[in-house]
């Protein structure tokens, strides 16, 4: 269902990810009304678990983004992008997948299983056989045979979802596929973005003279939360930092998934010592990443290649980092689904915020359309040189949460537990004040709840989530602490 209208953008996206395309031989595919007379460089960059709302660019004081703001001063932050959520606990799983294909999970749901599949293309891919030289640095988390599909080349590559910013396994594959396995020289930021300086470096040197695909995927600011600034900076930083104001020691219920590891990084109750802490970690590491990015697009400027690429930045998810009692993805809360988005290059008018809907597996045709190269059918997302038109988005985490929003309303539903929560967005930006089980708004609950399932239908999310025996909503934090500290992986190493 993507839009007809495909109108060339031609410039670079910067994107935290790598999206896939059409394959030859798989669906037919639209065309734009006109073509590019230049075939831009495209960036691709992704960050790890990035809140939205964590940029100075969004609002957050005291963040020092100025490489990414700076992206957002001359293309459009968008402001209502959203990650679809998640059929498994590894969020970054399935997003990645859709930003890599423009699929949804309700025409792909098992991603793990697609990662197998060469039927449908990946937007990666579909450049590649346009003639585009394309190059993956960083995380990978979607498999080798898509890897291999999409990149003819990857420096510092990790196949795989987290680990230490270290010491973290990387391979590095040449045009001819020789592999060279190691370990990180330096921290991790650092180095994906030295390695893109490198490749861009190349490719204005040398004797290939073909566009670029520049896919550049952080591993920050994926926990482990160990950003490289000393215990004497972390802790200065911490003494500066305000809680969020949606801030709980404990969420109020059992919404399904509340001991899984994301969780357990600090002890229950929250409280505002350590969690100042570990948002200061979180903090420094965006900054750090930040600084990478801005040696990346400086690179771009010496070598007089900024006016020829197409730039897109995106997150592949939010994170809760103390709201609503959460640390974790594992949930639909707007801090959580909501991602960082930005695209700068033509057609994107310069310093735009935009609110209009829109999902992260929208940036494959967006990409498509930029290069002048044809959208696929096989792509649900949309080209963002357009509004979307949508009235609202549908998320999800597994079988055991649902959610719907709009303009206004946002409406939550867990089946497991029978347990309904609706927010006034406009009153309510940070989803404090639950109003689903206040009786005097029966009809409006009774409204959201068939709102939401009538967006199910509407988007194919068929799956009957009604249980018999609902199960107790009560979370006991005091239970859940004491099997914490019998485990170690919330141990900083």
């Amino acid at each position: 269902m993507a839009h007809d209208l495909r109108t060339p953008l031609g410039l670079v996206i910067l994107i935290f990810l790598a999206a896939p395309l059409e394959s030859p031989g798989t669906a037919s595919a639209s065309t734009h009304g006109s073509q590019a007379t230049e075939q831009p460089n495209i960036i691709f960059i992704i960050a790890d678990d990035h809140r939205a709302d964590h940029l100075g660019c969004a609002g957050r004081d005291g963040i020092d983004t100025a490489a990414i703001d700076g992206l957002a001063a001359r293309g459009v932050r968008f402001d209502r992008a959203y990650c679809q959520g998640s059929t498994s606990p590894a969020v970054c799983l399935p997003s990645r997948s859709r930003l890599i294909s423009g699929r949804s999970d309700w025409t792909t749901p098992n991603w793990q299983q697609a990662h197998r599949r060469a039927d449908f293309p990946l937007w990666p891919e579909a450049l590649r056989i346009e003639g585009w030289r394309t190059h993956h640095i960083g995380k990978w988390h979607c498999g080798r045979l898509w890897f291999d599909r999409c990149f003819e080349s990857g420096s510092s590559v990790h196949f795989g979802g987290m680990g230490s910013h270290r010491t973290l396994p990387v391979m590095d594959i040449d045009a001819n596929g020789n592999e060279t396995r190691r370990r990180l020289g330096d921290y991790s930021s650092d180095e994906f973005a030295d390695q893109a300086v490198a490749f861009i470096d190349a490719c204005a040197s040398d004797d290939d003279d073909r566009p670029f695909v520049l896919s550049l995927s952080f591993t920050a600011p994926h926990d482990p939360r160990t950003p490289p600034d000393s215990e004497d900076v972390i802790r200065a930083r911490a003494n500066s930092i305000e809680l969020p104001p949606n801030f709980l020691p404990v969420h109020p219920f059992d919404n399904g998934q509340m001991t899984i590891r994301d969780e357990e990084l600090v002890a229950w109750p929250r409280t505002p010592g350590p969690l100042r802490e570990e948002i200061a970690r979180y903090d420094l590491m965006i900054e750090n990443m930040d600084a990478g990015i801005g040696r990346v697009l400086a690179a771009l400027d010496r070598r007089g290649l900024t006016d020829d690429t197409v730039i897109v930045f995106a997150g592949d998810h939010g994170l809760a980092m103390g709201s609503h009692g959460l640390l974790g993805k594992q949930n639909l809360y707007e801090h959580s689904m909501r991602s960082p988005l930005i695209v700068a290059g033509p057609g994107f008018s310069a310093g735009t915020v935009r609110d209009d809907f829109t999902y992260l597996h929208d940036v494959p045709a967006t990409i498509l359309a930029a290069a002048g190269v044809a959208i696929p059918d096989s792509m649900d997302g949309f080209d963002l040189q357009l509004d979307t038109g949508r009235d609202g988005v549908l998320t999800r985490y597994r079988q055991i949460q649902r959610a719907w929003r709009d303009e206004r309303w946002k409406v939550i539903w867990y089946p497991k537990i029978d347990r309904w929560q609706i927010f006034d967005l406009l009153a309510d930006p940070e989803e404090t004040v639950d109003l689903a089980r206040d009786p005097a708004n029966a009809g409006l609950v009774t409204a959201l709840r068939r709102r939401l399932q009538a967006a199910r239908v509407e988007l194919h999310d068929t799956t009957d989530l009604l249980v018999d025996r609902p199960l107790a909503e009560r979370f006991d934090s005091k239970a859940a602490e004491t099997a914490r500290l019998a485990k170690d992986h919330w141990k900083r190493p």
